[in-house]
């Protein structure tokens, strides 16, 4: 049961609510609402990591808290996925 926990940064735009992890660089999405945003971002986490494990892929390290820059306006939100529940999905 691998668990892992990633902060996401969370950008309002006009219509929809960017999100991207800083420490998986080809990892992100978007959602038109804060709450969609929050659950495709567990979605789009899991399954990159599901992805990374079945392709023996290097999983970044997490960076802790006290290292996420967080610029004005945006929200840090820790995502934490189980990466059994994601598989068959990439």
């Amino acid at each position: 049961m691998p668990i892992y926990q990633f902060y996401a940064l969370i950008e309002p735009r006009d219509d929809s609510f960017f999100v991207k992890f800083p420490d998986i660089e080809s990892c992100f999405t978007e959602g038109t609402t804060l709450s969609e945003a929050v659950n495709l971002a567990e979605e789009t986490l899991g399954v990159y990591l599901s992805f990374c494990e079945d392709e023996r892929a290097e999983i970044p390290k997490a960076s802790p808290l006290n290292q996420m820059e967080v610029i004005q306006g945006t929200s840090l939100v820790l995502v934490q996925v189980n990466t059994d529940h994601f598989k068959g999905r990439t």
